[in-house]
């Protein structure tokens, strides 16, 4: 059964979305037309209009509700999930930290129903932070203190260009991806005028939010969030420079790689089309961006990421949402149109496309020397839940650390951690004692496993309203029990996501679990070093296998994947590569096989991610002809 993925590109005004509608009565977010300040400060009633949910996203606040309260509950508790920008993941200055921690302490509720102690702060992928459980009639002061450390919450979500991420150390060597990633967020800023008016934010000479140079966002913005990424630069023990892809670049609508010849950065190579979510609703599908060309100056760079911005923005679909995503533009028109198209908005020809590896991808995990007697040290925040909990007091920690370490600055990372950045080499025993003394490094009296620090969720239940089930609350419990059986040390990570948005980006991961309905998983095999890992499709009898797998069978599976690798791990060191040279076939012999998971094998037919998944097969095979033909 043939089901096409057609998206309506350049589409005719009066196809819009109603989500377009909506964002064309604001004028690019410029005029309150659908009475946006007045619904803020609108204390009678928890939620906002349904206009002003929608454009509210673009100023990093996201309506929901207590979906575990649902259960038994018809009416529902209306919060908020306010989402904070930090472009790179920092710096961020001690006292800086300190408002941001006091905010958390004010305004995120605890709740009996959430499964972990509140207030807390949540680190996400994208280097943001997010505040949860927030009730109405605290946005406008949050926000307000919020902007007191000098950040913003505009352009946290929304159909504009999201957080942009950069290796967070790399700014220490070679390569400043951190201030790159603050030079293109500023640039890419939404207007803050009426964010700045329903907010009542005082502005000063010392606080101006505006840039005098920036893109002119269409007065529908744009179709879909769009996301960039730069990988970064580390240098090695012997003194060898390589990138560090720890920012999973391919995994956004733009990647920006270094170049480097020596000691020396000398260009960028560009990557297109890259993006984790699906809609089980629709043929779909996860892809990773693919190279289009190289740039060799910075302000040149600028320049053709304000073009390819602006592909999305004139071609990308704005009928339908599950299609308007730049990787469809990407994928379906084709590399050389892109890169026509870039060269007819910015006047720059790509150059050849560049040979570069991707395989390093560093965690950023514990002591890290920076030279110059200066040290970092990265904080594992079990799935960027920051938090004082079973994992120790690192909430109260970190706070700490920023009341009595003024010199350090602080940098989320594109994996949910934290990084503490210079640090003195005196100091280095100071902070050894701090984290002794906070209980860091163990999870209800044991070190952390491998298995844990290797392995992320997403948010999932009870607040993300896009989630199906658990994520973040789940995978610590797998991850428990996988211990217990044995497994904490094996080398094969564990991604885990509550819906197909994928915000954690588990499928870059060798076994990746996917929720697919209330406390039920689909299994993701074989990701990792430039691979997607992907659900576990028979090809030639057209189903799906372990679609929807209860959440207590979980560890099951996972443990007859550990064994199934254990038996094969001589053909790689890449756990990801051992799964995908078995295949799906031998691995669902496997499974069917194995006495723990053989009642599970039961196939399901789900014509439309099957064929969202052979679409995307045939688009690539088509795509990487052109990149051999530009490389």
């Amino acid at each position: 059964m043939k089901i096409p993925i057609e998206p309506n590109f350049r589409t005719d005004p009066k196809d819009y979305s109603e989500e377009e509608r909506v964002k064309l009565k604001t004028k690019g977010l410029t005029e309150d037309t659908i009475g946006i300040y007045s619904s803020f400060h609108d204390f009678t009633r928890e939620e906002l209009e349904k206009e002003v949910s929608l454009i509210a996203k673009s100023f990093g606040i996201y309506m929901e509700f207590n979906r575990d309260k649902m259960k038994s509950n018809a009416v529902k508790d209306w919060i908020y999930m306010v989402r904070l920008p930090i472009p790179g993941g920092g710096p961020i200055r001690p006292d800086q930290w300190r408002i941001l921690d006091d905010v958390s302490n004010k305004y995120t509720i605890s709740d009996a129903y959430t499964g972990y102690p509140l207030p807390s702060l949540k680190l996400t992928t994208r280097q943001a932070i997010q505040f949860h459980h927030v009730k109405k009639r605290d946005l406008p002061n949050l926000i307000r203190e919020i902007a007191e450390s000098g950040f913003l919450t505009i352009n946290g979500c929304g159909d504009n260009i999201r957080n942009t991420i950069a290796c967070p150390l790399s700014k220490f060597w070679i390569f400043d991806s951190n201030t790159l990633a603050r030079k293109i967020a500023d640039y890419f800023r939404l207007p803050s005028e009426l964010y700045l008016q329903v907010f009542e934010i005082p502005v000063s000479e010392e606080r101006q939010f505006n840039n005098e140079e920036s893109f002119k966002y269409a007065d529908n913005l744009l179709p879909r969030k769009f996301k960039i990424g730069i990988a970064g630069v580390m240098r090695t023990i012997g003194g060898k420079y390589i990138i560090d892809n720890c920012v999973e670049v391919r995994a956004n609508d733009i990647g920006v790689v270094p170049l480097i010849e020596g000691e020396k950065v000398i260009g960028y190579q560009i990557y297109v089309g890259g993006s984790m979510g699906e809609n089980n609703s629709y043929p779909t599908f996860s892809a990773l961006g693919l190279p289009i060309g190289t740039v060799f100056k910075e302000e040149e760079l600028l320049r053709v990421l304000d073009a390819i911005v602006r592909i999305q923005e004139q071609w990308g679909d704005r009928k339908n949402r599950h299609w308007a995503r730049f990787k469809y533009v990407a994928y379906k028109m084709g590399l050389e149109w892109v890169r026509e198209k870039v060269w007819e908005n910015s006047g720059i020809r790509l150059g050849k496309i560049a040979n570069v590896n991707l395989d390093h991808r560093d965690l950023h995990l514990g002591w890290i020397d920076l030279g110059n007697s200066k040290w970092a040290y990265g904080v594992f925040v079990e799935d960027g839940r920051l938090i004082d909990g079973k994992n120790g007091k690192v909430k109260s920690m970190i706070r700490y650390i920023a009341d009595n370490f003024h010199n350090v600055t602080f940098y989320i990372t594109p994996n949910q951690h934290l990084l503490i950045t210079e640090i003195d080499e005196d100091q280095r025993e100071e902070i050894e004692k701090t984290l002794r003394d906070f209980n860091y490094g163990f999870r209800d009296g044991k070190p952390y496993s491998n298995l844990r620090t290797n392995s992320i969720a997403c948010v999932g239940f009870p607040t993300c309203k896009l989630s199906f089930t658990d994520s973040e609350r789940f995978l610590p419990s797998l991850i428990d029990e996988l211990e217990r059986r044995g497994w904490k040390d094996i080398p094969v990570s564990i991604g885990l996501s509550g819906c197909v948005a994928q915000c954690s980006r588990p499928a870059i991961h060798p076994i990746s679990w996917i929720g697919s309905g209330y406390e039920l998983y689909m299994l993701k095999i074989g990701g990792g070093n430039g691979n997607l890992g992907e659900p576990l499709i028979d090809w030639d009898e057209n189903v799906i296998y372990l679609y929807q797998v209860p959440a207590n069978r979980l560890a099951d599976v996972t443990e007859a994947l550990f064994e199934l690798y254990e038996r094969n791990k001589d053909i790689s060191k890449e756990p990801g590569k051992v799964f995908r040279v078995l295949g799906n076939r031998k691995i669902i012999e496997w499974l069917k096989s194995h006495e723990k998971t053989r009642d599970l094998m039961r196939p399901h037919k789900f014509d439309k991610k099957i064929e969202g998944y052979r679409e995307y097969h045939d688009l690539l095979r088509k795509r990487l002809e052109e990149v051999n033909r530009y490389g």
